[in-house]
């Protein structure tokens, strides 16, 4: 598995890319750094497009008590997961079914653009300057 992630203390944002195999270890490990850099209540996107999650529902359960213990000291955020293959895209949802009230803000998505809208994450087009 590699698993990187990019922080924009700036805009409060993280950015993470997976690819390969993507285990309950390896999300509670870039979990738990973020919650340790302090950067857990960014908004994310964790695009997993070239990922496959391979978590049980038994790793689902501890997925969810870890990160409603990690929300619960460093708050809520919005992440936007993007999974193309159908075994991820239904293994994300199911994780964001049973962590419906410990982290909200949790959606899944297969395109990069939709994720990034419901993040609220515009684009700014060649040419076009912010006043």
């Amino acid at each position: 598995m590699l698993i990187e992630h990019a922080v924009d203390h700036a805009t409060q944002r993280v950015i993470v890319t997976a690819q390969g195999d993507l285990r309950l270890e390896d999300i509670a490990a870039l979990y738990t750094e973020l919650a340790d850099r302090e950067c857990l209540e960014y908004t994310q996107r964790f695009d997993a497009r070239h990922a496959t999650v391979v978590l049980s529902a038994e790793d689902v359960r501890r997925l969810v008590a870890l990160t409603a213990r990690l929300r619960a000291d460093h708050g809520q955020s919005r992440t936007a997961f993007i999974a193309e293959s159908d075994v991820s895209f239904g293994m994300a949802r199911m994780y964001g079914t049973l962590a419906a009230e410990t982290d909200s803000g949790f959606m899944v998505y297969r395109t990069i653009e939709d994720g990034d809208s419901w993040l609220g994450w515009q684009r700014i087009a060649v040419g076009q300057h912010t006043a």
